[in-house]
């Protein structure tokens, strides 16, 4: 069996190197077994979204975000389609704030019901993250200049650094099957549990009668334990102050 991953505006909106989380789903769901397809797309380009398996949107500059929006709104009707079918979806750093209703005083592609604001400072922090709909912690970097506002579910819970607003105790959202996090750069990467979760419901979309193969990483999970064992430790400083 084939699968299709698409890596939308993967030339714009690729700040931080995001192309690692489609080479490290490529890698991981041809360990499974499967013959894995990647198709990069940008602005103007015809796209196919329901013949994808995976859709991957990374970060980029709050200018980047504003061009690509637009080629975004003549895309909306077969995205939102994509969606609601059940593709599993990615989308990282700033590029989740182009669903909403708005960005500022930009209007957004109104899929679902929240807003963003623009700060006039950057905030930046590493982040510890959890959530419940998989075991284990997230860690990562976020460094954006917008507060988001809905009444989504969200997908992760904040146990260190920034969350959505200033309210600072969730971050993200989730539904159906896509994913939007204001972390950047590999979050798959760097996060084994992160990537297993969305590889199973990328099969399981795929072949109603797929099992997971264990398959060991070792490098990859002992990169998460370090990262995660030194965020914890400068967690529990924090506390303390």
């Amino acid at each position: 069996m084939e699968l299709n991953i698409l890596h939308l505006y993967y030339d714009i909106l690729n700040l931080y190197g995001e192309y690692g989380n489609v080479v490290i789903m490529k890698k991981h769901l041809e360990d499974q077994g499967y013959k894995v397809n990647v198709d990069k797309k940008t602005v103007n380009d015809e796209i196919e979204f329901e013949k994808y398996n995976f859709i991957y949107i990374g970060c980029g500059t709050e200018k980047n975000l504003d061009f690509v929006l637009e080629d975004m709104k003549k895309r909306v009707v077969d995205f939102n389609n994509a969606i609601e079918n059940k593709v599993v979806i990615l989308a990282t750093g700033n590029s989740f704030e182009m669903f909403g209703k708005n960005i500022d005083k930009k209007e957004g592609l109104c899929i679902f019901d929240y807003e963003v604001e623009r700060l006039k400072d950057r905030v930046t922090s590493d982040v510890i993250y959890k959530s419940k709909f998989f075991d284990g912690k997230v860690v990562g970097f976020v460094n954006k200049m917008t507060e988001t506002y809905h009444n989504m579910s969200p997908l992760f819970e904040v146990e260190f650094g920034v969350g959505e607003n200033k309210r600072n105790d969730f971050e993200g959202v989730q539904y159906v099957n896509l994913y939007g996090t204001h972390i950047s750069g590999p979050i798959l990467a760097r996060n084994p549990n992160f990537l297993k979760h969305l590889l199973i419901k990328i099969c399981k979309n795929a072949d109603k009668k797929f099992e997971y193969k264990e398959i060991e990483y070792p490098y990859e999970d002992a990169g998460y334990d370090l990262v995660l064992s030194e965020l914890e430790k400068r967690a529990d400083e924090e506390k303390k102050k």
